[in-house]
């Protein structure tokens, strides 16, 4: 059961929305440093891209307000297929393990999240071109092949959690190709003096600055994350995408058990 929580003042919204404003800046400001200074040093493998958008991402969100429950743990390597709901994900999933994504074509264009996600590596994809997921799939192989924890969003866009979209089974090639492990990932947000669906999950025509205002207004924000314990193989794209829809719709309910 939620705690109901009074509504804040608006001395005190603003005074959170300065503070962890700041603390959004300031996690910003020295993750874009450190990508600097290393590539000052030359090219940055794909380990160093993400080793700094771990360690950045667990250090700002407290200073967000937003704190982070897990359960189970991610696998060391291979594809992690999640539903999408914020801007918010990426910087969650990386503050508990060092990985890297594939995501929607507009993530690069959010300001901040964009440029750091762009930055750690992140594979970007155009769903509104039917031909560009499989151009984009040796950039996909190559990760895998690579040995890193890489994040799949196959519905293709965010939404309000209430459900998980269908997904779009071409990106799960790579890995059935190079017979690796496909697990499952779920994220929930929980917002005890908001409304997650519409607060914290950002979709549709939303726009990022006056949601993101809103967000850091709010008395606490806390992403529930499960992993789930089964990896699987697949032989099949469609196969892979049906039961790994399954898997993270599953994994969904119990978040939302979880969080209500």
């Amino acid at each position: 059961m939620s705690m109901e929580i009074a509504p804040a003042s608006l001395p005190k919204r603003i005074a959170r929305v300065i503070v962890r404003g700041g603390g959004l800046l300031w996690g910003i400001i020295c993750c874009l440093a450190e990508y600097i200074f290393r590539r000052a040093g030359g090219k940055l493998s794909e380990q160093t891209r993400i080793d700094v958008l771990h360690r950045w991402s667990r250090l700002t969100l407290p200073r967000m307000g937003l704190r982070i429950e897990v359960t189970g743990s991610p696998v060391d390597a291979g594809l992690i297929a999640s539903n999408h709901l914020s801007y918010l994900d990426i910087i969650v999933y990386s503050a508990i393990a060092p990985c890297a994504f594939v995501s929607k074509r507009e993530v690069r264009a959010w300001p901040a999240v964009g440029w750091i996600a762009t930055l750690a590596g992140t594979i970007y994809v155009d769903r509104s071109r039917r031909s560009e997921t499989h151009t984009i799939q040796p950039e996909i192989q190559s990760a895998l092949a690579g040995g890193l924890r890489l994040f799949l969003f196959p519905e293709g866009t965010s939404s309000d959690g209430s459900r998980v979209l269908p997904f779009h089974s071409s990106l799960f090639q790579p890995a059935i190709d190079l017979k690796m492990p496909v697990s499952a990932a779920s994220i929930a947000y929980a917002i005890p003096d908001g409304v997650a669906g519409t607060e914290a999950c950002y979709w549709g025509t939303m726009r990022l600055f006056p949601h993101l205002v809103n967000l850091l207004g709010k008395h606490s924000i806390i992403a529930k994350v499960t992993f789930s314990p089964n990896t699987f193989l697949f032989t099949d794209r469609k196969q892979a995408s049906l039961k790994m829809h399954e898997e993270v719709e599953h994994l969904r309910c119990s978040n939302v058990e979880v969080t209500q």
